[in-house]
């Protein structure tokens, strides 16, 4: 009955132009024309895996959860309901524009929005980066994952687990200076990927911490770190392998004002076989925090 997959990410911008090159040229996604005005950005057989409509303000909008069928779908439903949770359907209009049968919204208690839906539709046709990027790691293990602000973090946890039906991962207390720790929880849904959402007690002006897409090839990841740099990308952190799920990474600045990470070789997960766990570590080695200026116009 539970959400399946982080199946799609909805992002406003004042620059649609700004984010068709960056995801172009720097990530190596293809950009496609939405209804609107608005950018589809594919990465696999899906139509899209992000969604960009045009704003006035730079914003990550939604995150968009997928359920396996429409009696999953029904069910999820319910059991918010049941919980008292406030859902707002959306219009035909709306699904459309998300390529889905069908999505109601709900807002998690740290303000965050979200989006429950079923059915995507596409023509499957296979992704062709344009600029010669290899496949990212997609399927049954969704788009990648997302990290959101929560700065009421302990009941954040309790409504994506006791309500929503998510397991938790493991946690950090993430150090970030001498003086400053910020406690993260790592969740999953039904499928292997180790976390499709975190939680971070930090505020964020946009709306995400950062977002990960995973290489199928660790090449590349090497081959981004290039791009970033040949168009002066501001670098957020480091090349470096996590504790958690040996995604071995590096972040950079979004058009969108949030950190993108892109990384390499993180195994499925057999649940059955897990346990939850604190890290005092967030990287075996690198991931140092560079970003000096996240502001940046695209080289």
């Amino acid at each position: 009955m539970g959400i399946s997959e982080l199946g799609y990410v909805v992002l406003q911008t004042a620059d649609i132009g700004k984010w068709r090159s960056y995801a172009e040229q720097v990530v190596g996604m293809k950009a496609i024309d939405a209804p609107g005005g608005g950018l589809y950005l594919k990465i696999d057989r899906r139509n899209h895996r992000i969604l960009i409509l045009p704003g006035d303000q730079e914003r990550y909008f939604a995150s968009g959860w997928l359920l396996r069928s429409r009696a999953d779908y029904d069910a999820f439903r319910t059991r918010l309901e049941g919980f008292g949770v406030a859902l707002t359907s959306a219009t035909a209009e709306e699904s459309a524009l998300r390529k889905v049968q069908d999505f109601f919204t709900f807002t998690d208690p740290a303000g965050n929005r979200h989006e429950a839906a079923w059915g995507p539709i596409s023509n499957f046709q296979p992704f062709v980066s344009p600029i010669g990027t290899g496949p990212f790691v997609t399927g049954e293990l969704g788009l990648g994952h997302t990290v959101l602000p929560a700065l009421n973090i302990d009941e954040a946890l309790d409504f994506w687990t006791r309500i929503v039906g998510f397991d938790a991962s493991d946690s950090l207390l993430q150090p970030i200076t001498a003086d400053l720790k910020v406690q993260l929880y790592f969740l999953h849904c039904r499928n292997p990927r180790q976390h499709s959402l975190a939680l971070a007690q930090m505020p964020s002006d946009v709306g995400c911490v950062h977002m990960m897409l995973e290489f199928a090839d660790f090449d590349d990841v090497g081959r981004a770190l290039d791009r970033q740099q040949a168009h002066n990308i501001p670098l957020a952190m480091t090349l470096g392998k996590h504790v958690n799920d040996d995604m071995i990474s590096f972040y950079m600045m979004t058009p969108g004002k949030f950190i993108l990470e892109l990384g390499w070789g993180a195994p499925p997960k057999a649940w059955e076989e897990e346990i939850f766990f604190e890290t005092t570590l967030g990287s075996h080695w690198g991931h140092k925090w560079v970003l000096q200026d996240p502001d940046f116009q695209l080289d």
